[in-house]
């Protein structure tokens, strides 16, 4: 994975949005008498390797999310050059683009940890589910724990349930999506039954029961149809990375 950092404006007079600090109320420390350590339930579920035990553990802890310093106008390291994104900016918050192009978020379960993996990055400690909430503005698909460590991704579907606060499972051990996902195949009549079966951690087969019979134009006019019905259901598109479908005779 490469990084990338992304510009945060600086404004001694304002916010980035414009809005003056003078005479705001300063709130304390969200985190008192936090060391800088890792959470031991979350380092137990990480050395586990279970994804959905590991996001379970995750979503309550405090994690540290990296910034580091960008060139302003005029300066000339090369090493900061390349990773900065705004020259009018003083901090910027760092992803990873990964193999298949798409930009992961990196969060780290302690100062050391983050430290072990850049030490010339600043680690600002955020909730969980905000840095999540950040992963989903940035357009990061996935979230990264411990890249330099023991490197465990969260699909999407895992950070959306993170960031709306909800507990998460694979989607074919889910039973609210398990549920919707019958309503909307039996509500075609081509279908005499169905099942659901993982496709890797975060993706769905859907496995559509057809009678016997069907011409081949019937056939792809059903898996069509219920193709659409799947690809436009909210709760199918936040809870899978992805949805495949499959046939068999009944």
């Amino acid at each position: 994975m490469s990084a990338v950092a992304h510009g945060i404006n600086s404004n001694p007079e304002g916010d980035s949005a414009g809005v003056p600090w003078a005479g705001r109320t300063l709130t304390a420390q969200p985190f008192p008498g936090d060391d800088g350590s890792a959470d031991p339930a979350l380092l137990e579920a990480l050395a586990g390797g279970d994804l959905a035990a590991i996001t379970r553990a995750w979503a309550p802890t405090r994690a540290m999310v990296p910034i580091v310093a960008v060139l302003g106008e005029g300066d000339d390291d090369a090493e900061l050059v390349a990773a900065q994104g705004d020259k009018s900016a003083d901090m910027a918050l760092v992803t990873l683009v990964g193999e298949d192009e798409a930009k992961v978020l990196p969060v780290f379960t302690s100062v050391a940890a983050l430290q072990n993996w850049n030490p010339k990055a600043r680690p600002v400690p955020v909730e969980a589910a905000r840095a999540a909430q950040a992963a989903v503005v940035e357009e990061c698909p996935r979230i990264v724990i411990d890249p330099a460590g023991a490197s465990v991704e969260l699909p999407r579907p895992a950070v959306w349930a993170v960031a709306q606060g909800r507990d998460w499972v694979p989607p074919a051990t889910d039973p609210e999506l398990l549920a919707g996902i019958a309503a909307l195949v039996t509500a075609v009549p081509e279908v005499k039954a169905h099942r659901c079966e993982p496709d890797g951690e975060a993706g769905l087969i859907v496995v559509l029961g057809l009678p016997p019979g069907l011409e081949r134009e019937q056939v792809r006019a059903t898996t069509t149809r219920i193709g659409e019905l799947l690809l436009t259901d909210q709760m199918v598109t936040e809870r899978t990375d992805s949805v495949r479908l499959a046939v068999r005779s009944v």
